[in-house]
C-alpha cells in the first residue's frame, strides 16, 4: 500500500454524510447486505461461508462483493472508489489499521449497543479493543486472530533433512543449503509486496527480538529505525530470500503453499491462513505438513486480525441487518466453527480447542500463554501495528530491496527514514 493511500482516501469521503444517505434511498432490500470481503482462496471462502450460512438463518440477504487479492490491496482500492461515489458496501473486511482510517473519517456504524447487549469486551481478547474502539464507539466487529509467525513444513522433506522445523536463522540456513546442494527449494515464497513485507517483519522479530521490534516497527523510534539492527535484520533478509526459487515473482501466497503440499518446496513462512488451505485440501497434520513458529520467534504470538467495519448511510432495516450480522459474526458457535476452517483462533477467549486441529490448538494455548507473558506482538505486516501511510514506506523500501540485489541495507533504511519524514 502506498504512503499517501490514507490521505487520498480521505479526500475520496469528502462527499460526507449526504452521499452515504443516499446509499439508503435505493429501495434495496430491507435485509440485504452487500458484503465486500478478500477471503476468496479455497479455505478462505470456506469459513466466510461459515458466517454467510448462520448470517441467512437470521433473514440476512448475503450479497458477496468478494475482490482476490492477498492482505486486501485490491479491495481496499475497489473500496475507495465506491466511497467517492457514495456507494460503500454494507461492510467491508478490514484490519485494524484500516478500521481506524474509516473511523477517523466518520464513516463507521456504531455498535456499542450490540456490543453492550452481548458483553463483547469482556470476552474479547484485550489487543483487539484499541482497534476496534474509536472515540468511545465499537466500530470493528472482529472474526478472528490471526498469527502471521509459523513456518509450514512438507514432513517427507524434513524428515529427509533432519526430522526438525528449524527453529533458529541459522537452522534455516544449515538445512537450506543442504536442500539447494540437491536441488530442492527450501523456501516457497510469493514476490508480492505484502508478502515480502510480512516475511521482512518475522525476519526482524525472529531475528532482532520483541524489543527492537517494539522500538522500531511499532513506536517508530528514530534512533532503533537507524540504528545497526535494522542494517543486520536487512541482511538477514536478503540471505533468507536467497533459499526461494527464482520464480516466485508475484506468485500468489496460497499457490506457494501448494508447492509445499506436493513437495515442490519444502517451508513457507507464513501466516496461519496457510493452515486453511492444508485442511481444505484433507492433509494431516504430523503426518503431511508440520507446523511451527517461524525462525526466533518461539514464545511469541505475533498477531492480527480481521473485522467488519459497517458504513453509514443504510436505511434503519438495512442498519438492523448490519447490526445483526455484528452479532451473527461474534456469534460463539460461529467464531469456533469459522475459525476452524480458517486456519485462525477466535477473537474471543472463552472458547476452547477442542475443536480445532493440531496447529490450532497449539495458537489457542500459545495465544493463552502469551497474554499471561506479556509476548502477544502486533504483526506489523499485516495492519495491527501502525497506519497505513507509516506501513505503505516501508513496504516500498522492502520491496525494492527485495528485488534490487544492489540495493544496500543502508539505501534501504535510508529509503525507510526520507519517506517517514515525507508524510
Amino acid at each position: 500500500m502506498k504512503s499517501n493511500w490514507l490521505r487520498s482516501s480521505l479526500i475520496a469521503t469528502a462527499c460526507g454524510v449526504a452521499c452515504l444517505a443516499a446509499v439508503g434511498s435505493k429501495g434495496a432490500l430491507a435485509t440485504e447486505l452487500e458484503l465486500m470481503h478478500f477471503f476468496t482462496s479455497g479455505g478462505e471462502a470456506a469459513a466466510m461461508n461459515a458466517i454467510k450460512e448462520a448470517a441467512q438463518k437470521e433473514g440476512i440477504e448475503w450479497k458477496d462483493a468478494a475482490v482476490a487479492g492477498g492482505s486486501g490491496m485490491n479491495a481496499y482500492q475497489v473500496l475507495q472508489a465506491r466511497i467517492a461515489a457514495g456507494n460503500p458496501p454494507g461492510a467491508m473486511q478490514m484490519h485494524g489499521a484500516q478500521i481506524r482510517q474509516y473511523a477517523e473519517g466518520g464513516l463507521l456504524l456504531d455498535m456499542s449497543e450490540v456490543a453492550t447487549a452481548e458483553k463483547w469486551e469482556g470476552l474479547l481478547d484485550p489487543n483487539l479493543i484499541p482497534w476496534m474502539k474509536y472515540n468511545g464507539e465499537i466500530v470493528g466487529v472482529p472474526f478472528n486472530i490471526h498469527r502471521p509467525n509459523w513456518i509450514w513444513a512438507n514432513k517427507a522433506l524434513i524428515d529427509k533433512y533432519g526430522g526438525k522445523v528449524p527453529a533458529t536463522w541459522d537452522e534455516f540456513y544449515a538445512m537450506g543449503d543442504k536442500m539447494k546442494a540437491d536441488g530442492i527449494i527450501p523456501l516457497a515464497t510469493g514476490g508480492q509486496a505484502w508478502q515480502e513485507l510480512l516475511l521482512w517483519d518475522l525476519v526482524v522479530v525472529g531475528s532482532q527480538g520483541k524489543e527492537f521490534h517494539k522500538a522500531a516497527l511499532e513506536d517508530q523510534n528514530m534512533d532503533a529505525i537507524k540504528g545497526p539492527q535494522m542494517l543486520s535484520a536487512f541482511e538477514t533478509f536478503r540471505k533468507v530470500l536467497s533459499y526461494s526459487d527464482a520464480n516466485r515473482a508475484n506468485r500468489d501466497w496460497n499457490l506457494a503453499t501448494a508447492m509445499v503440499m506436493k513437495g515442490e518446496a519444502a517451508m513457507q513462512i507464513m501466516g496461519d491462513w496457510a493452515l486453511g488451505e492444508f485442511l481444505n485440501a484433507k492433509l494431516e497434520s504430523g503426518k503431511d505438513y508440520i507446523c511451527a513458529e517461524s525462525p526466533g520467534t518461539a514464545g511469541l504470538f505475533v498477531w492480527n486480525t480481521d473485522y467488519w467495519g459497517f458504513f453509514k448511510g443504510m436505511n434503519a432495516e438495512g442498519a438492523t441487518a448490519q447490526k445483526a450480522l455484528a452479532k451473527v459474526t461474534m456469534d460463539k458457535d460461529v467464531q469456533e466453527k469459522f475459525n476452524v476452517l480458517k486456519g485462525s483462533i477466535p477473537a474471543r477467549t472463552d472458547i476452547g480447542p477442542e475443536a480445532f486441529q493440531p496447529c490450532g490448538q497449539k495458537a489457542v494455548a500459545d495465544r493463552a500463554a502469551a497474554l499471561k507473558s506479556g509476548n502477544m506482538v502486533p504483526s506489523f505486516s499485516q495492519n495491527a501495528a501502525v497506519s497505513t501511510e507509516i506501513r505503505g514506506v516501508y513496504e516500498d523500501a522492502v520491496n525494492q530491496f527485495a528485488n534490487d540485489p544492489n540495493m544496500t541495507p543502508q539505501q534501504a533504511v535510508d529509503k525507510i527514514v526520507s519517506g517517514l519524514q515525507e508524510l
